[in-house]
């Protein structure tokens, strides 16, 4: 290691001991059993703000399964250095326990182009494997979109799609499923050690001990429909549930609802609802096995919320007021409530994936954690 190097690593080390590890800060109770759970689903509407949830409920008569949750709290959004975040900064906070950046991802905000043999923020997907855990990602989005790629890549750009996806090829993840990017094909998987699936037959043909890549058809995913033979979100929930359970040692699993966020952007309500359901349906499908299996907790939450919607309390109605992203809190659900969240608190969006690891048996020494890129 060059001298420059060697300083740019103690500089680095001492940033990140006084703002990059810091821990929970007072809204998540000290009142639970640390590694009190095996397994952990996360699960995480891109855009899906309160009013989400509301309009969802006013416009389609359905009761969504989350609003049932035991605990329900709320969360900010802020960025390092913003008081709102894009997926890249949302998504690698909820995965790693470190704010950084807008638009980079997996990276510190003092460290972006990751200098000679520096490090990166650790990711929840990968202390598990780290830890003989299984883990896993799925997703409505591109496989290289932004959220995904917070539990299994790091860039300083979102972006840069070739070294997100060459990220996610050399990663010991045992599952990442969600549509069709251009970098990622079935040699290049195959070479890289994986199963390569595009389709729900094959998904559904997997059996436990497998580790696959799945590039879906995104506009299946995207409007929710199986033209090309592309499984919902709640199927390739069950399936990745069934195949990550049967590790011994537990397993941590990311769903993303990414396309909340994407109709939002384009204003098309009929597209939010439709998928904040979809999205319930899986969160419905993780709960379903946590009550079965005892030890494992699910936890409910969005990377920010997109559209500004907003109640006319004159007409009854829901609308929209930006094509952009909200700068409000958004919820956080939780399956329990002796996992140290506590209801009606405001956590900071890092604090989530801190107590997640936790639960899991981790203490504030291993994780947030810097790993070598």
């Amino acid at each position: 290691m060059s001298i420059i190097s060697k300083f740019i690593a103690t500089f680095m080390a001492l940033v990140m001991s006084l703002f990059g590890t810091m821990g929970l800060v007072g809204n998540v109770s000290d009142d639970y059993t640390e590694g009190k759970y095996k397994n952990v689903i996360l699960l995480i509407g891109d855009g899906m703000s309160f009013n989400t949830i509301a309009a969802t409920e006013s416009i389609t008569g359905v009761d969504l399964v989350l609003n049932d949750m035991p605990v329900k709290a709320s969360s900010d959004i802020d960025s390092f250095m913003n008081t709102y975040t894009d997926s890249a900064a949302g998504g690698t906070a909820l995965a790693t326990g470190v704010r950084v950046i807008n638009s980079t991802i997996g990276v510190y905000p003092f460290d972006l182009f990751s200098i000679g043999d520096m490090n990166v923020p650790m990711n929840l997907s990968e202390l598990a494997k780290a830890n003989g855990m299984a883990a896993g990602v799925v997703t409505t989005d591109q496989t290289s979109g932004a959220t995904p790629s917070a539990f299994s890549a790091h860039t300083f750009v979102r972006t840069n799609e070739g070294q997100i996806c060459k990220d996610q090829l050399a990663s010991d993840l045992d599952l990442i499923w969600g549509g069709d990017t251009d970098s990622i094909n079935r040699e290049k998987a195959e070479a890289n050690g994986w199963t390569y699936i595009d389709n729900q037959d094959d998904m559904f043909a997997l059996e436990a001990g497998s580790r696959s890549i799945a590039q879906f058809n995104f506009d299946d995913l995207y409007n929710c429909t199986d033209e090309y033979n592309t499984p919902s979100i709640v199927e390739m929930t069950e399936k990745a549930i069934d195949i990550l359970s049967a590790d011994e040692d537990g397993f941590f699993l990311m769903v993303e609802g990414a396309c909340i966020d994407k109709n939002a952007h384009n204003n098309v309500m009929e597209g939010v609802t439709k998928c904040t359901v979809e999205f319930d349906k899986a969160v419905a499908a993780a709960l379903e096995f946590a009550e079965k299996d005892g030890e494992t907790l699910v936890v409910v939450t969005a990377d920010h919320g997109t559209g500004g919607i907003t109640l006319n309390e004159e007409t009854g109605e829901y609308y929209f007021t930006s094509g952009d992203h909200d700068r409000w809190d958004v919820p956080l659900f939780v399956s329990a409530e002796d996992a140290g969240f506590t209801s009606g608190n405001l956590v900071k969006n890092r604090e989530i994936p801190v107590q997640i690891a936790r639960v899991l048996g981790f203490d504030e020494d291993e994780f947030p954690a810097r790993k070598a890129k």
